[in-house]
């Protein structure tokens, strides 16, 4: 039942930079062809027994498209390392369809599954609570589909703030009947009693970062965050710079250090409060960079600069304080208590953010998050053990 791929395909939140200039020519096609039939060859309400109904859903990076992809299709250049290697490890393991400004689901691939309606899929340029609903429908879907009701979420980069939305949205829903239109995919997630026992984040920029601070502002942020991070997340800024103006990504401006800099009841931080209390929750951040990347297998040390991936700082993505003395850019960081739930996960590894990130420095590919063997081994061994644990079987075939 489980095929494998062809070849791996590599895609991240930052690597896909030149589609996002590719679609302000005009060239890349609307999300609205990315309309298709709901049903593929497989689907099956049974199938979901299999694994006593419960799935893993891997919600990718922003700013980039990501096809549908189930446990036994995917696209015709294979699946990104850590999804193929969940499915290796006989998780049924299903992508969350994202779609950017400009671009589908599938742009620039080829025998790719039928993508499910487009309003099930997330605008990867957008806001956190927009692309939230719209994966709350997404498992919806798959539950009226495939049958399952219990998922565990994988979130890379900003797909792991995704993730956070999501649980947000299934847990403060307004009543039943109360979406529209009136079948609704995410109406069938609440009623379906849909629940999400783990989240795991890689690399996922949960408290900001100074880089997204550059592509929002690079007149004010520019001198200041090379200064006081380095030159490596000054570079990522400037590239994310160009990211923002051709996609006009929200999610950027969300990610700013000033919404996670100081209390503000009104926050989106603040309204996260509880939000994973009952959910396994599990951390995965690089720390690969200091001052400079540098150009070989070993990481550069600083002392002076706080470490991150070459984008996110290692604080943001283990929902920590800034370091002391913080750099001026946050200069402060609040995490409402409660925010994070003591029982959490915390697993650092010496890898960068992107394959873009390794691109830009020199390093090999096998450095960046995504294809690294030995954070993939600890996300497939995490969730494995959780599946273990509550006596859930894996696939058979």
């Amino acid at each position: 039942m489980i095929s494998k791929p062809r070849r791996i395909r590599s895609t991240t939140a930052v690597s896909l930079l030149v589609v996002a200039l590719l679609a302000s020519t005009g060239i890349v096609t609307s999300p609205a062809s990315a309309v298709s039939a709901p049903v593929d060859a497989a689907s099956s309400l049974k199938f979901g027994d299999a694994t006593s109904k419960r799935a893993v859903v891997v919600i990718e990076g922003g700013g980039s498209s990501h096809p549908f992809t189930t446990p036994w299709d995917a696209c015709d250049g294979g699946r990104i390392p850590y999804v193929q290697a969940l499915v290796d490890a006989k998780l049924p393991a299903f992508t969350a369809p994202g779609y950017t400004n400009h671009a589908e689901s599938t742009w620039g691939l080829t025998g790719c599954p039928l993508q499910p309606p487009v309003e099930l899929q997330w605008n990867t340029s957008a806001f956190p609570t927009q692309t939230g609903h719209s994966v709350l429908g997404f498992l919806g879907y798959l539950n009226a589909t495939y049958g399952y009701q219990t998922f565990d979420l994988v979130g890379y980069s900003f797909g792991g703030v995704v993730a956070r939305a999501m649980i947000a949205e299934l847990k403060k829903t307004p009543k039943s009947g109360k979406f529209a239109p009136a079948f609704s995919y995410a109406q069938e997630t609440v009623d379906a009693g849909v629940k999400i026992p783990s989240l795991v984040t890689l690399n996922s920029p949960h408290l900001g970062g100074p880089a997204y601070d550059i592509a929002n502002n690079p007149a004010k942020y520019l001198g200041p965050v090379t200064q006081g991070w380095g030159s490596q997340v000054a570079n990522a800024g400037t590239g994310l710079e160009y990211f923002l103006i051709t996609d006009g990504a929200g999610d950027i401006q969300f990610l700013t250090t000033a919404p996670h800099a100081k209390p503000n009841p009104k926050s989106w931080d603040a309204k996260q409060v509880g939000v994973l209390d009952d959910v396994a929750l599990t951390l995965i951040a690089g720390d690969y960079c200091a001052e400079t990347c540098g150009t070989s297998s070993s990481p550069a040390k600083s002392k002076s600069v706080p470490r991150t991936d070459g984008t996110v700082p290692v604080y943001s993505q283990l929902m920590l304080p800034c370091p002391t003395p913080c750099p001026v850019v946050p200069g402060s960081v609040f995490i409402p208590k409660g925010l994070v739930p003591d029982s959490v996960v915390r697993k650092t590894f010496p890898v960068v953010h992107s394959v873009w990130d390794t691109w830009r420095n020199g390093l090999p590919n096998i450095l960046s998050v995504a294809n690294n063997p030995a954070s993939i081994k600890y996300l497939v061994t995490t969730l494995t053990s959780q599946w273990q644990k509550a006596g859930v079987p894996l696939l058979t075939s």
